[in-house]
């Protein structure tokens, strides 16, 4: 089977698990079907095809899939009613749909591939079902399909990818695969909206548009942990929740010659409370002298059952707490803690370490509720971004209309 470069750079390389990013009519079904007719030359090969549901297993591939094998004289029996065909060397490849996941339990797999993968409920399908039928035969797994955001675990699996060991990560155009003309890709830019033609051509991830944390950037503001950090003093954010309760915890670091913010640590914990907070934090910074800067209701609100308020709790226990009377304006919270990831003059003073894995999801996927300037808290991403912001927002509070260069911004109507 004839690939195009970009097509065959994916099928060179070694990697046992890869997740293609591409755009509409780059030939993604083509690829696949090589990928499954590859390794379907070893005997004794059990080989999956998954896509969003069996009816769209069948109409994307169950008829090129049989014409290329039966072309190629590999055909000893077709299931028409399962979507199966066993070949003459015992192998035998299957097409699937994950709507419902738990039916795909039981078989032990020698190779996957996941197609339109963003559609797909990636998270159960893979963790729970297919990585496991993997591990017995070390079997591989391709995903591929085209974005839809930052909000599902394609994208996550995409940043694993790129870093990962075993894992290949690679994203392409539309132009990319050369089945689509410069002409027909012109005339579509014109049909449909910058997100859609950037998602669907040029296949980007685009949830970041309307994302509350717009200034942050993975590949700018993630790293790893300095060397010689000091953690003699630690300032925390913290968002008093019960599930989750959750707190950031930062030092004050000079990187590229400017005093920066570092997250190094969080705290994610479910079904707590402030007092268990606590004892985290002693447990994990025992000798830190320890600033707090929490949500200002905790001036108030009482968790505990001697009626002590969450900030005399903190208090008791030996830590600064720092927090306003009342509550910053949400969009002077927003605007803090953008301008410390880029300021106008794109200069960085927050970084946060990569162990820190909620609050960096957090930052991805905390978004607006759609055509509003509403940040939306039904998400479940708002907690650590709360956290976070609590603190640099005292720190470094915004005390002027803050303009930058996102495509998003607090007050002004979405374009």
């Amino acid at each position: 089977m004839k690939l195009s470069l970009p097509q065959q750079t994916v099928a060179d390389d070694p990697a046992r698990f890869k997740v293609v990013v591409a755009g509409r009519r780059f030939g993604k079904t083509f690829l696949s079907m090589r990928e499954l007719c590859y390794r379907a030359r070893i005997p004794d090969q059990e080989i999956f095809y998954i896509t969003t549901s069996y009816r769209a297993a069948k109409m994307i591939l169950w008829k090129p899939l049989k014409k290329k094998l039966l072309a190629l004289r590999w055909v000893k029996k077709i299931n028409e009613s399962e979507l199966s065909i066993l070949l003459k060397n015992g192998s035998t490849i299957s097409l699937k749909g994950s709507e419902d996941p738990d039916k795909l339990r039981g078989p032990s797999l020698s190779y996957c591939v996941i197609d339109e993968a963003a559609e797909c409920k990636l998270e159960t399908l893979w963790g729970e079902i297919i990585r496991p039928a993997l591990a017995d035969q070390q079997g591989g797994a391709l995903f591929i399909g085209t974005p839809k955001g930052k909000g599902n675990h394609f994208y996550d699996l995409y940043v694993k990818a790129k870093k990962a060991k075993n894992w290949a990560a690679y994203q392409f155009t539309t132009l990319d695969g050369g089945f689509v003309s410069d002409e027909e890709v012109a005339a579509a830019r014109e049909d449909m909206s910058e997100l859609q033609f950037r998602q669907e051509f040029l296949a980007t991830f685009e949830t970041y548009e309307n994302r509350v944390a717009w200034g942050f950037d993975r590949d700018r503001h993630v790293i790893d942990v300095p060397k010689d950090v000091n953690t003699s003093i630690i300032h925390v954010g913290m968002d008093f929740n019960v599930s989750p309760a959750t707190a950031a915890i930062m030092v004050k670091h000079t990187i590229e010659g400017l005093e920066c913010m570092v997250q190094i640590d969080e705290i994610n914990v479910y079904s707590s409370n402030t007092d268990e907070m606590v004892s985290e934090l002693k447990d994990r910074y025992p000798r830190s002298k320890t600033f707090v800067y929490p949500d200002p209701s905790g001036k108030s609100r009482h968790t505990a059952a001697n009626g002590n308020t969450d900030h005399k709790i903190l208090e008791n226990a030996g830590f600064i707490v720092k927090a306003p009377k009342k509550h910053d304006a949400v969009k002077d919270r927003i605007n803090a803690i953008n301008a410390q990831f880029k300021n106008a003059n794109d200069t960085v003073r927050l970084y946060i370490v990569n162990t820190c894995k909620h609050t960096i999801n957090s930052l991805d996927k905390y978004t607006f509720k759609e055509g509003t300037q509403i940040p939306d808290k039904d998400s479940g991403f708002d907690h650590m971004f709360d956290a976070i912001s609590y603190c640099i927002a005292y720190l470094f509070p915004i005390k002027k209309k803050v303009e930058h260069k996102a495509p998003q911004r607090w007050g002004h109507a979405i374009a």
